[in-house]
């Protein structure tokens, strides 16, 4: 049985969705140890994340490319304690958080 022509390219759009939308959660997953970006999803400004990411053990480094996101450096556990309180951890990636990054 052939599959017809636009259903055959549904299943590879599908398929390369899927492939991108992987690559994207694994180059943004945070690190065990390191660099790594705080960001607020209730858009509160970074002034407003340092204490509770000071509470849970980890180094400041500035602030990140947008007003609710600061770089820190500590582990992976630390940062996920913030969770419950709306804050997620990013890996914090060269070209969004480099020399462009505010400081």
């Amino acid at each position: 049985m052939r599959v017809p022509l636009p259903l055959r390219y549904a299943f590879v759009s599908g398929q390369a969705v899927l492939v991108l939308a992987g690559l994207a959660v694994l180059s943004l997953w945070p690190p065990r140890e390191g660099a790594m970006v705080l960001v607020a999803l209730d858009g509160r400004d970074a002034g407003r994340l340092a204490a509770p990411a000071l509470d849970t053990g980890l180094s400041l480094s500035g602030f990140g490319p947008f007003p609710n996101m600061l770089l820190v450096s500590g582990e992976r556990a630390q940062a996920a304690r913030l969770l419950d309180r709306g804050v997620i951890a990013l890996a914090a990636p060269g070209g969004l958080c480099g020399p462009g990054a505010r400081t």
